[in-house]
């Protein structure tokens, strides 16, 4: 665990403070992560690298460009917690040029966590014109189509896809493939949670979607060594 107001230049405290994360898992670093195996954390530690060695984000020539993380599991499998866990080592240690921020550039909102039913809400209210001004940056951040590329979020986690996949319409999935698709198409990496096996997701958001899936992630099954941790 780190301390936000003693462990954290201020720059980074800032970074952190915006990027939506949970009060409850403010502070947890990669290493508390304890319930996961280490097959697993092995698969994530070896993304985190190429994204060190500027694989991953807007990375020319690179098979690796814009590939993030989906995280498959039961509910209480630890699958957020590693997520936020690995967004805040990333956001503690990585250098600006990891970033991919030009020299003398300022990074505003390098990662961001939101909710899938969230990120639905946040689209409804800025196509309605019923958002306010920071709705609409962070929805275009969210899609690195912010005009200010300060804004444009490196990495973004959402979380819980397929929570409530039975009440899904038509747009909602459209959504989900639309944001997903820009943040790749633009090199940006997205990690997900989900309770929704890779091959399932044809029929749930059709077969577009699950063959992008598995271009644009790779896949971890997630299972804790303590079984169901919200127990």
């Amino acid at each position: 665990m780190y301390n936000l107001e003693e462990d954290v230049k201020l720059r980074r405290k800032t970074w952190i403070k915006i990027a939506n994360i949970p009060t409850a898992r403010v502070g947890w670093t990669l290493e508390d992560c304890t319930d996961i195996s280490d097959d697993d954390m092995e698969l994530v530690n070896n993304w985190l690298k190429l994204f060190k060695r500027g694989e991953v984000i807007r990375a020319t020539n690179s098979k690796f460009c814009g590939k993030g993380l989906m995280l498959w599991g039961k509910p209480g499998q630890g699958k957020t917690t590693l997520a936020l866990s690995l967004m805040q080592d990333v956001l503690r240690t990585f250098s600006l040029e990891e970033f991919d921020v030009k020299e003398g550039g300022a990074l505003i909102r390098p990662a961001y966590f939101i909710t899938y039913n969230d990120l639905l809400s946040l689209y409804g209210r800025v196509i309605h014109d019923e958002g306010s001004d920071d709705d609409v940056v962070i929805y275009q951040g969210l899609l690195g189509e912010c005009p200010n590329d300060a804004y444009n979020i490196r990495l973004l986690i959402i979380d819980d896809i397929g929570k409530e996949h039975t009440t899904q319409t038509g747009w909602q999935k459209n959504v989900l493939h639309q944001v997903l698709r820009t943040r790749f198409n633009n090199g940006l990496p997205t990690i997900v949670t989900t309770n929704i096996e890779k091959k399932n997701w044809a029929g749930l958001y059709g077969d577009a979607t699950e063959s992008f899936a598995n271009e644009a992630f790779g896949y971890l099954p997630i299972n804790s060594l303590k079984g169901d941790l919200r127990k």
